[in-house]
């Protein structure tokens, strides 16, 4: 394994030497060749000359960038070539160039990370990730890209702010001695040790990160909280809460929306009676727009346990019943809830408007008149039942 020095961090971010992956390279074609394909070409007697004229001034031209070593340039200017007049030799011809190509595109890349193997055994690390970042420019490679990305979270544990948090154990302070125990004995108490301290390094640091409003302890938050689940990967409780933390910095686009309910699903497939687990993984799927797998998670944790139904909870669940056109579900659902739970009046608010939504507007009325006269329901919920009932009949709905 290479040894990266001076830097303290667990043995799960120490790294085996690469192999490179023989991945197809896609064909390097310009935009100018859709330009081409585009213009509507004659077929006619003079076009076609004139085509075959253009034709030959764009060989030229890619025979002068070949000589010159400017390979995909002069592939690109071949392909324009051909768009006006085809030609079998010249296609033959590119199809070897690109071949060619390729093969320099791959050695270029393994002395690149050769390079990038030489200074991480250096203990240059940033330096080695420039290299790796280079090399998967000329040629990509899954393994390079895990490899990569483990590289970047050791970098920034080590220059990881100096910090006092709150409520962080004092045994943090120990990590690296902790590192030192698993590199001489790598059993799993010593792992578990390392993945607790973590654990609570992330949760100390995502309550500071909101609170200052700060992205780069948030970052850190997430790489020390993915790396206890890698010290530790058969505890529910870190892949929860690294869930969570995908969920809360999801501005990458789906793909952290991905990689939070990846984390949720582990946790819950390691501890499937975990009803909080199933509510988690049902708000991550309603927030990246899968509603019917949203519900899916809420219905099944409410069955279990309809003591964890809260107005925010209902109000999430409605909302998700009517962008996913599930008005039928939504009142069969919580009718079943209302039978052990008369008196929940936002579950009896959520009814009346999912049965508006159906155009039952009889139950609608009856549901919110109910909520109206029961003695005992906030003011918040008679008002809003009020409000419905208000607007409804101002819009010329009769029950």
């Amino acid at each position: 394994m290479l040894r990266l020095k001076n830097v303290g961090i667990t043995l799960l971010l120490l790294f085996l030497p690469l192999s490179l992956l023989i991945i197809d390279i896609r064909a390097i074609k310009s935009t100018n060749i859709c330009h081409a394909q585009t213009t509507g070409i004659s077929t006619g007697a003079y076009n076609q000359k004139n085509n075959m004229e253009i034709a030959k001034k764009l060989r030229a031209e890619g025979e002068i960038l070949q000589k010159k070593g400017q390979l995909a340039h002069a592939i690109d200017t071949y392909e324009i070539s051909l768009s006006y007049y085809p030609d079998a030799t010249l296609a033959d011809h590119i199809k070897a160039l690109r071949n060619t190509l390729t093969k320099q595109y791959i050695e270029m890349a393994k002395k690149l990370r050769a390079q990038g193997i030489a200074l991480q055994k250096q203990g240059r690390i940033e330096a080695a990730i420039e290299m790796y970042e280079q090399s998967r420019k000329y040629y990509p490679d899954p393994e390079l890209e895990t490899h990569l990305a483990k590289l970047q979270d050791s970098l920034y544990i080590f220059k990881k702010p100096k910090i006092e948090l709150e409520g962080t154990p004092e045994g943090f302070r120990n990590e690296l001695d902790v590192i030192e125990k698993i590199k001489k004995e790598p059993k799993r108490a010593n792992m578990e040790e390392l993945a607790a301290m973590r654990y609570q390094y992330a949760l100390s640091l995502t309550k500071l990160a909101a609170k200052k409003n700060d992205e780069d302890m948030q970052k850190l938050a997430l790489v020390y909280a993915k790396s206890a689940t890698e010290l530790a990967p058969y505890n529910p409780d870190y892949w929860s809460f690294l869930g969570q933390i995908y969920d809360r910095i999801g501005r990458d686009g789906e793909m952290t929306g991905i990689m939070a309910e990846d984390a949720l699903q582990k946790a819950l497939e390691l501890s499937p009676e975990n009803n909080m687990f199933q509510l988690l993984l049902g708000q991550s799927f309603y927030k990246h727009g899968d509603f019917s797998s949203a519900l899916a998670r809420f219905e099944t944790a409410l069955k279990k346990d309809s003591k964890k139904i809260s107005p925010p909870l209902i109000s999430t669940m409605c909302s998700a019943y009517i962008m996913d056109s599930q008005y039928a579900r939504g009142v069969v659902f919580f009718k079943g809830i209302l039978d052990k739970q008369p008196d929940a009046d936002s579950v009896r608010i959520a009814l009346a408007i999912l049965a508006y939504r159906q155009k039952n507007n009889k139950q609608a009325f009856e549901e919110l008149d109910r909520v109206v006269k029961r003695k005992g329901v906030s003011e918040e919920n008679r008002t809003f039942a009020l409000t419905l009932l208000t607007e409804w009949n101002s819009q010329g709905v009769q029950p």
